[in-house]
């Protein structure tokens, strides 16, 4: 792991304002940064900005650094999510894992995560070798010449399923998407996943 800097933004807007990479529960960031696949100089602890809740008044509104086990024993939790939550990771991972974090994160392709391998999601351009290697847990449909790689959450899959919004914020202001629409085909830019992930920086409320 490379040397960098932590701090913690006392607030969202600092956070926001801030050049560098957002830490929560950090169970798949930390990895990927001894694995040198992200190296960031500067990491934000994002822990105490006002991103947690769980509301069933009206539907059901979680906050993007509610826990991912806390939301799993949450008695008014639909069922779907619940499970899905609980067929993620261990339970010790569940305990420290946020859910915008597990929609954030990252594919778990070999590849990618081998800095010695070319990755079209971590160097655009450098190729594919999933294409005719060990690809067996890799997607059938909705993949390209230049990546077959797959979402790593199950709980996206569920939200996904149930018509889930997402609220997101950045320095431009809040817009709501929705969570189908917030994910894009790998297409001839594998590396942005995401709806607007190569342009401002967001967050989850």
């Amino acid at each position: 792991m490379r040397p960098f800097e932590l701090t913690a933004p006392a607030t969202l807007d600092a956070a926001l304002a801030t050049p560098g990479t957002f830490l929560a529960g950090g169970t798949t960031l930390v990895d990927l940064m001894k694995l040198n696949v992200l190296t960031p100089q500067h990491v934000l602890d994002i822990n105490e900005l006002p991103l947690r809740g769980i509301d069933t008044s009206d539907g059901l509104r979680i906050g993007a650094l509610e826990r991912m086990a806390d939301i799993a024993a949450h008695p008014g939790v639909y069922p779907a999510i619940s499970r899905a939550l609980l067929l993620s990771a261990s339970q010790q991972l569940r305990n420290m894992a946020s859910i915008g974090g597990n929609l954030l994160q990252r594919t778990r392709c070999t590849y990618f995560r081998d800095v010695a391998t070319p990755c079209n999601k971590r160097e655009p351009g450098s190729g594919c070798p999933a294409l005719t290697g060990a690809n067996r847990m890799h997607a059938l449909l909705g993949t390209s010449d230049h990546c077959v790689a797959t979402h790593a959450s199950d709980v996206a899959v569920a939200l996904v399923a149930l018509d889930a919004e997402i609220t997101l914020r950045s320095e431009d202001g809040e817009r709501v998407v929705a969570l189908a629409d917030f994910y894009r085909l790998p297409g001839n830019t594998p590396h942005t996943a995401r709806r607007g992930s190569t342009t401002r920086r967001r967050t989850w409320r």
